[in-house]
């Protein structure tokens, strides 16, 4: 048996539609419809083949493995480029909260046709990146935007930066996702926007555990026991390295 049969590493490229769930049937029809228009759109307008994407449908998503020819870099940037205004042209004359507006994730891995679908982890990753808490919020806080996109750690720094795109790497922000077996970090970009100003959470961590009730304002401090010290960190969602303030007591 050929272990290697149907192995090989490709460009991963998923969608899904913000609010599909609780929209009309009318509405469901629409969105499928147009999902599938400004894919199109926008793969003819790079010179893509859609025809050659081996894709799987879900109703408002589309997870694609592209071709081996299909250049990275034009994926993550022109591509883009003109699915976002493929968006907007779907969307004209349209009331805002009817309109398209979609997640888009962008991976590099290895994805194996199976009878579900796909198997391996490259399928696993990129539904991870694009289901995760921040890139959601990032769209749902920029009401003028169509489109959020959030690109794997491969993808940031071997195509963007590796200046293979005309986009700035300080045009995307880094979050720490955590989800179920996913944990690594990924670049989130509101094409349009500053998704630095936006106020997002750090990732897909577990909720903080529930602060201790206050002292009375007369009781005495406590000082640490011998054998532990005590810490604090100030985490502010900046881009770059996390800016941290430690105050460590040891006896």
């Amino acid at each position: 048996m050929n272990r290697m049969k149907g192995f090989s590493r490709r460009s991963l490229f998923s969608v899904d539609a913000e609010g599909y769930g609780r929209s009309r049937p009318g509405r469901q029809h629409w969105m499928q419809e147009a999902i599938d228009q400004v894919l199109t759109q926008a793969a003819v307008e790079v010179g893509f083949e859609r025809e050659d994407w081996q894709t799987q449908l879900a109703g408002d998503s589309a997870f694609s493995v592209l071709g081996a020819d299909v250049s990275e870099p034009v994926l993550v940037d022109d591509f883009v480029r003109h699915l976002d205004s493929a968006l907007r042209e779907v969307n004209d004359g349209r009331e805002a909260d009817a309109r398209l507006r979609l997640r888009a994730a962008f991976h590099h891995g290895v994805a194996v046709p199976a009878r579900g679908g796909f198997s391996d982890r490259g399928p696993v990753e990129t539904a991870r990146i694009l289901d995760c808490r921040p890139l959601r919020e990032a769209l749902r806080l920029s009401p003028a935007a169509v489109l959020a996109t959030a690109v794997s750690r491969e993808v940031f720094h071997t195509v963007i930066g590796g200046a293979y795109t005309t986009l700035r790497a300080e045009e995307f922000r880094e979050f720490r996702v955590r989800s179920k077996e996913f944990d690594d970090a990924v670049w989130i970009r509101v094409p349009g926007g500053d998704v630095h100003a936006l106020p997002l959470a750090s990732g897909d961590e577990p909720p903080a555990a529930p602060a201790p009730a206050p002292e009375r304002p007369d009781a005495p401090a406590r000082a640490p026991l011998a054998g532990q010290h005590s810490e604090m960190v100030f985490e502010a969602p900046v881009h770059g390295p996390v800016i941290g303030i430690m105050n460590q007591y040891r006896p």
